[in-house]
């Protein structure tokens, strides 16, 4: 359909999910600032967040698999994860997280589960919780990671934070909003942007939000072993054993806390720009809202029935690539996160979306 390509800003075309078949670019001028920020251009990839983002059980097993961690992963040719994405525009990114390891310190988790050699900037904890002090820890692994980069200081740098679950999936029977422990992840997000924003520049900060977790509860209960895993094990709060009606709680609880981090990206945008930064961008990447219902059981790991599997991570890899890249935030660009997601092709001209929800004519392109 004409009128939906014609909405695709910036895309010259899709290419096919199991592969890059991207075109090769050529050398893209420096940005002056945060709005002419190109795929090319980044060189340092960070991350914060909880198991997920750890890739814990990702390949079925008990191990992280950090290496190929959607959002920041080194990645594989078929494996394909953000880091994994912009290197092919940029080969020299750095900030990926390298190998599959076992969670540390398992009898004090989330505390402790950084491994520096071989996680770099992805400071994710498995069983991560803003309540727990997650945050704090992770700015602190950041901080102190960054040091061992000569030029992080220079380099443009995309960080990605995704931090819900553990702080919400108990929440299933009244309006999260109400609640104490919802007050602390607020706060501490907040802290933890404060931090980064004062501390570093160039900058992009991805805030993802959460796909509605009732679906995966769906998938539990659609197999006989998922269930019974999930009678013996409280991994999930009320995603294990919740009823119809406390699952439409959880997804009411998810839709409010999204609309939450779209709120601090606002509220960011409008301090950055009073602050006359020009140089760092705090966005509300909405790919996973809403998804699910078509998902089935290998979105999730073998193993335990919850956490993403390998398939899943590239899927969402995909998802908040094309997200960034998305400038018209009405239709999100037709952007479905589904087993065959398409990878958007930038061309010379394209940037990450950094706020704002018009869409240049003059940049605009047709996809067939």
């Amino acid at each position: 359909k004409i009128h939906k390509a014609i909405s695709m800003a910036l895309f010259a075309r899709l290419a096919a999910a199991t592969t890059f078949e991207c075109p090769e670019l050529p050398n893209i001028p420096p940005p002056q600032n945060i709005s002419q920020l190109h795929p090319f251009h980044v060189g340092i990839v960070m991350a914060a967040g909880d198991s997920i983002t750890a890739g814990f059980s990702a390949r079925s097993n008990l191990d992280e698999a950090r290496d190929i961690s959607w959002d920041i992963g080194r990645g594989y040719n078929d494996q394909m994860t953000l880091p994994y994405l912009l290197s092919r525009y940029n080969p020299h990114v750095e900030g990926a997280s390298i190998k599959r390891v076992l969670p540390k310190d398992v009898a004090h988790l989330p505390h402790g589960d950084y491994h520096p050699d071989t996680d770099n900037l992805n400071v994710a904890e498995s069983m991560g919780s803003a309540n727990l002090g997650s945050l704090d820890e992770e700015w602190g692994y950041l901080t102190t990671a960054s040091k061992k980069y000569a030029d992080f200081d220079d380099q443009w740098k995309v960080l990605t934070v995704w931090l819900m679950a553990n702080d919400f999936d108990g929440d299933c029977n009244g309006p999260v909003e109400e609640s104490a422990h919802y007050k602390v992840w607020e706060s501490k997000v907040d802290e933890f942007l404060t931090n980064v924003t004062a501390s570093w520049s160039k900058i992009y900060i991805n805030l993802v939000s959460t796909l509605d977790l009732s679906n995966i509860h769906r998938i539990q209960q659609s197999r006989a072993g998922c269930k019974l895993v999930h009678k013996l094990i409280d991994e999930g709060g009320c995603i294990d054993y919740g009823n119809s009606t406390q699952m439409q709680m959880l997804d009411r609880n998810i839709h409010w806390l999204n609309t939450r981090q779209h709120k601090f990206a606002q509220d960011w945008q409008t301090k950055l720009k009073s602050a006359g930064r020009t140089d760092v961008a705090v966005v509300a990447q909405p790919f996973m809202e809403g998804i699910g219902s078509l998902f089935d059981w290998t979105f999730l790991s073998e193993l335990d029935c919850f956490h993403p599997s390998a398939k899943a991570h590239q899927m969402l890899a995909i998802g908040l690539w094309d997200s960034m890249l998305c400038h018209d935030r009405a239709t999100q660009c037709g952007i479905h996160v589904t087993t065959d997601i398409p990878i958007t092709c930038p061309t010379v001209d394209s940037t990450f979306y950094t706020g704002g929800d018009s869409v240049s004519s003059s940049t605009q392109s047709i996809v067939v």
